[in-house]
């Protein structure tokens, strides 16, 4: 059987679609649906993973990781107990986790599984995201972007053209994508949003405001001391959470800390939802701008969109719900599916599609990132821009820059805003010596439906062509195969 995994900052969530083709939530040993993406060092041979593990934060942060999915693909390490860990190596406990609970729940082993990402991530981090689960004994069958796999949760009640906007406010992410749907074809228009913006922020914000409180009222600075501060951040993020349903709640952390001139500190301070709109006004107001530029990027307007679909739990704040509410007057919004479930609902369909129990859909998706070559300058030269619908195929024609040259390196690279990723590269050999400005070598990017790019280069003139394939836009085939020893030593570890 195939599980959808929904992997968040914050929680993760796994789903099945049962015999009678319903979607269920797959709940882990403690009950929960939802398992906090937090990983807690026991000690050197166990790690716990979950609610647990969440609080453990408060008392031994230094042995505790959250919110590892921020740093997927990036050069970041982890040294606990003198040992040293890549994010993918963490996330592999986490992805342990959901298989272990899974295949007692089930019944069966889980051996492979839906795996969704923000829409925006780049190749590096859909890499690390697939070497994770690989980690953990996983094969990941697609990688799904969260949006489309919330638009995918919810049936469509006609056949009639829908323009969708699917907004993924989680906890890291937020992750907007613009799509039509059509008897059963869904076609990717749009994407944006930002890998740097979600619930965390969120109570960041309402962490510094509450130290600041400290500071002023009790001459008293928190932030110095790693367990006041991660008790701080754990009762701004329920704060936030009691904001979306009251219009006040009150945050009290007894014997915080000790001072010197009041003796035992207490944190008692009242927070309206009025201050809390306030005080994350510019967050919200830079969700609008992301907003508004996917919708500039597909050159639709507001009145456009015929639904706007709800996702992730930041999607629940009446503010935001406001903001989107004035952005789009006459569109429906969806949000009867749990925002923090509907992604793993979607991935669990996604499976089952390809399982072929249920009536499979077209997707057609978007590139989030340009692609492209290095010019002989070193500049970056666009093949297929952002934004562009797959397949595709596009070609250029480049020429040599020296005289007796009889080779050219074509490297293949992502752009990701300014930032370029490299992902293959290739050497053209010709036959002959050409003469500086002599060669006429057309580079053509063709990507399949599940994004495969295919990269050829031809010499015009002679007919010579040499090409090499990129499985997968998401690069899941370049994902390299661990060193034995390491999954030994990883597998060494107890996940609990």
């Amino acid at each position: 059987m195939i599980v959808g995994i929904d992997f968040g900052t914050t929680n993760t969530l796994v789903a099945y679609v049962d015999s009678s083709l319903r979607t269920q939530i797959i709940v882990n040993e403690r009950g929960s649906r939802i398992t906090p993406t937090v990983v807690y060092f026991k000690n050197e041979k166990q790690v716990v993973v979950g609610e647990l593990a969440k609080s453990q934060a408060l008392i031994k942060p230094d042995r505790t990781i959250l919110r590892v999915k921020r740093v997927m693909g990036t050069s970041r390490t982890y040294t606990i107990f003198d040992q040293t860990f890549t994010p993918s190596e963490i996330a592999s406990f986490v992805f342990r986790k959901c298989k272990k609970f899974a295949s007692e729940y089930l019944g069966k082993e889980v051996e492979k599984a839906v795996v969704t990402v923000p829409a925006y991530f780049d190749d590096n981090q859909r890499q690390a995201v697939v070497l994770a689960a690989k980690l953990a004994g996983l094969e990941v069958v697609k990688l799904l972007n969260e949006p489309t796999a919330a638009a995918l949760a919810y049936e469509p009640e006609d056949q009639h053209e829908k323009m969708i906007l699917v907004l993924d406010f989680g906890g890291g992410t937020f992750d907007i994508t613009l799509m039509r749907q059509q008897k059963g074809l869904y076609e990717v228009l749009a994407t944006g949003g930002s890998t740097n913006l979600g619930g965390f922020d969120f109570d960041e914000v309402l962490t510094r405001w509450i130290l600041e409180t400290m500071r002023n009222e009790k001459s008293i600075d928190l932030s110095k001391d790693p367990i006041a501060l991660q008790q701080i951040y754990t009762h701004a993020e329920q704060a936030k959470i009691d904001l979306s349903s009251v219009l006040e709640t009150s945050i009290v952390i007894p014997y915080i800390a000790l001072s010197p001139e009041y003796g035992p500190v207490h944190v008692n301070v009242v927070l309206s939802r009025e201050r809390f709109e306030n005080l994350t006004r510019s967050l919200l107001l830079r969700a609008q701008q992301l907003i508004d530029d996917v919708l500039t990027q597909a050159n639709v307007r507001s009145e456009d969109v015929n639904i706007v679909i709800f996702s992730g739990g930041i999607s629940r704040m009446p503010a935001f719900r406001e903001l989107v509410s004035r952005m789009f007057p006459n569109s429906q919004k969806l949000g009867g599916i749990n925002p923090d479930e509907v992604v793993a609902v979607g991935a669990a369909k996604m499976a089952a599609m390809l399982e072929g129990r249920l009536n499979s859909i077209e997707l057609k998706d978007v590139l989030p990132h340009s692609l492209g070559i290095l010019d002989d300058n070193g500049q970056f030269v666009p093949i297929i821009e952002r934004g562009t619908i797959y397949p595709t195929t596009s070609t250029r024609i480049f020429t040599n820059t020296e005289d007796d040259q009889d080779h050219v390196v074509i490297k293949v690279l992502q752009k990701h805003d300014e930032e370029l990723v490299e992902l293959g590269d290739f050497k053209f050999s010709s036959g002959r010596l050409w003469k500086k400005g002599e060669a006429n070598i057309a580079v053509s990017f063709s990507i399949t439906h599940d994004g495969t790019l295919t990269v050829t280069a031809e010499d015009i003139n002679s007919g010579e062509a040499q090409d090499v394939t990129i499985h997968g836009q998401f690069a899941q085939m370049r994902v390299p195969t661990p060193d034995p020893r390491r999954m030994e030593q990883l597998w060494g570890i107890e996940v609990l």
